[in-house]
């Protein structure tokens, strides 16, 4: 098992894996593949950007990318944008060691956050991981106007 940068060469198997995850339970999302490519690709070239790779045996297993931002405290915040294990390999703590090794990547971050589903396993698991709902903030959505 090791832990490496997010690389460009890695995307046609990180986009395998984001597929495989949010297609399936609970997210039943319906990603093609290059939807999910340019979504991905549109991440890793976001200014500020901070992705990491989990491999087992050579096998890209799980991923985390996410970006930097500046804070008014003169600090910075990072923004995870994505996280996947591939469903074979979830509940192994592959998802749990990855993260970890992002933070220890980010020591220099002071806040983490992130928006995941309210309940279910990916809440359980960030739970897990130290995150809490936010105290002073929400998300509020809008679906766009319709166009005449």
């Amino acid at each position: 098992m090791s832990i490496t940068d997010w690389e460009p060469a890695l995307l046609p198997s990180i986009v395998e894996v984001f597929v495989d995850v949010f297609n399936a339970a609970p997210w039943n999302d319906r990603w093609a593949v290059d939807d999910a490519t340019r979504r991905l690709r549109d991440l890793h070239d976001t200014p500020g950007f901070e992705g990491a790779a989990l491999l087992v045996d050579g096998t890209l297993t799980a991923f985390v990318g996410g970006h930097r931002q500046r804070w008014w405290d003169g600090g910075d915040h990072c923004y995870i944008a994505e996280m996947a294990v591939r469903r074979s390999a979830q509940r192994s703590g592959h998802g749990t060691r990855l993260l970890r090794a992002y933070f220890d990547r980010l020591s220099d971050v002071s806040t983490f956050y992130l928006l995941t589903d309210i309940e279910g396993p990916a809440a359980e698991f960030y739970a897990a991981a130290g995150f809490r709902p936010a105290r002073r903030r929400h998300v509020m959505t809008r679906t766009a106007p319709a166009t005449s």
